[in-house]
């Protein structure tokens, strides 16, 4: 999958990040988003359905996640980023406002990508009529684990050294 979530002209490092990013995006969406959605495609097929049928499905289900991936990927890595720092300056979770576009596309990528694949929680509380505050909480731990799976350095993409 072909990300350029920051887009053309981008310094080395940017670009070391964001295919860090990617790299961790890429594995979330294999390993955990496709395996889910295809065993829903399954479990919601009738007897009738045609095996084509079905595999089609899961494919363009597939595709669906790539692009929403390479769509949120800069998101993503702005969400982790907050939730670090809130977790270095001692808190558990962060507050994301939807009425804030950009806290909007972090609170949907963390939940797309981390709270799916249960390496994140949360919870919403309304503001305003149809308007909500979304608390996420990562697993840094198992965040961690899945980052070594992907070969991928979750230090890199937080801007940490080591």
């Amino acid at each position: 999958m072909p990300y350029n979530a920051l887009g053309g002209g981008r310094s080395s490092w940017g670009s070391v990040v964001a295919n860090e990013t990617e790299k961790l995006l890429n594995h979330i969406v294999r390993h955990y988003l496709v395996r889910q959605d295809s065993l829903e495609i399954e479990r919601d097929a009738t007897a009738s359905d045609e095996a084509v049928a079905i595999a089609e499905d899961q494919e363009r289900m597939a595709r669906f996640e790539e692009a929403r991936a390479e769509a949120l990927s800069s998101a993503f890595r702005e969400g982790l980023l907050r939730a670090d720092a809130a977790r270095r300056a001692g808190g558990s979770a962060i507050s994301l406002d939807d009425r804030k576009p950009e806290e909007n596309q972090q609170a949907d990528a963390l939940v797309t990508f981390l709270v799916r694949s249960k390496l994140a929680t949360s919870t919403a509380r309304e503001t305003d009529t149809q308007h909500y505050t979304y608390i996420v909480s990562i697993d840094w731990e198992a965040l961690n684990r899945v980052a070594r799976e992907a070969k991928t350095s979750l230090s890199k993409i937080l801007g940490h050294s080591g």
